[in-house]
């Protein structure tokens, strides 16, 4: 468990700044489309039409978007105003937003404006988890205490072996110019990776393990239905030409295997993102 100390002020600034970039980041690379397209999938089997659903840490709307054309009743919360006006704007512009109940500039370690047990599905998508440090165990402790009990959480978060497979290209070079070995030896260790430069802030944050973020549900009373990877086939492949995938039949056969792979028990650590959903105990 993470011993770094969780600043939302910084958070929030950094959020605040990048704005619309966290709107565009989800299609800026191919990497990042497919692993777009695993979480969408996985939303998509796990979210019902008439699902009451908070999503938490909501970020500017794509996961919202799909959750309100699934016919859900979205309630969204993140610790971002930007961020939340960004949402709202675009969920609005899609005619959707009479599927959300409202926008609440809320952090998910602190979620106590909602009653316990409100909500058929508790959705927290993306590196948010991996921001609150060693207010981790809080925001798993709300994320179950909002969901009824025979619902679902879906959480996805970053992958500590995953991000270090996908960037030995660039580790590796530095090692052996004799830089950072200590640190990146730490960061593998704890999953912690401090104070990193990210365009606008210094932040640290929390890459997790499959067994740690499955602890974190079980323990709380939640047996898991769904685990996967996102990114195991196309994260940082460098002969990975996407003009080979123009075809969209050759893209469909590609996300089939993305998938397939992905789902693999022997994978769950290996991609850059965990997602998992677990049925909270009726």
């Amino acid at each position: 468990m993470t011993s770094a100390m969780y600043q939302p002020d910084t958070t929030r600034t950094f959020y605040n700044k990048w704005g619309a970039n966290e709107w565009n980041r989800l299609e800026s690379s191919f990497e990042n489309r497919i692993n777009y397209q695993i979480h969408r999938t996985i939303l998509g089997e796990l979210v019902k039409p008439g699902d009451r659903v908070l999503e938490a840490g909501a970020g500017p709307g794509r996961f919202t978007l799909e959750l309100t054309r699934a016919g859900a009743e979205v309630t969204v919360c993140d610790l971002s105003d930007v961020q939340l006006a960004i949402n709202e704007e675009k969920v609005t512009e899609a005619g959707l937003a009479g599927n959300v109940t409202g926008w609440h500039q809320a952090d998910i370690v602190d979620l106590s404006r909602f009653k316990s047990a409100s909500f058929d599905a508790v959705v927290c998508v993306g590196s948010v988890l991996s921001c609150v440090l060693d207010r981790i165990p809080d925001a798993f402790d709300e994320l179950v205490r909002l969901v009824r009990p025979g619902g679902t959480v879906i959480v996805s978060v970053t992958s500590r072996y995953g991000y270090l497979r996908a960037g030995l290209n660039a580790i590796l070079p530095m090692v052996a110019a004799g830089g950072q070995l200590g640190a990146i030896d730490k960061a593998v260790a704890t999953g912690d990776i401090a104070n990193v430069q990210a365009d606008f802030e210094l932040l640290t944050t929390h890459f997790f393990t499959w067994d740690e973020l499955r602890t974190h549900l079980t323990s709380r009373g939640c047996e898991i239905v769904t685990a996967s990877a996102s990114n195991f086939l196309s994260a940082d492949t460098p002969l990975l030409d996407e003009s080979l995938l123009a075809d969209p039949e050759v893209l469909a056969a590609f996300t089939r295997w993305e998938l397939e792979a992905c789902r693999a028990p022997g994978n769950i650590d290996g991609g850059t993102h965990i997602i998992a959903a677990a049925r909270k105990a009726a």
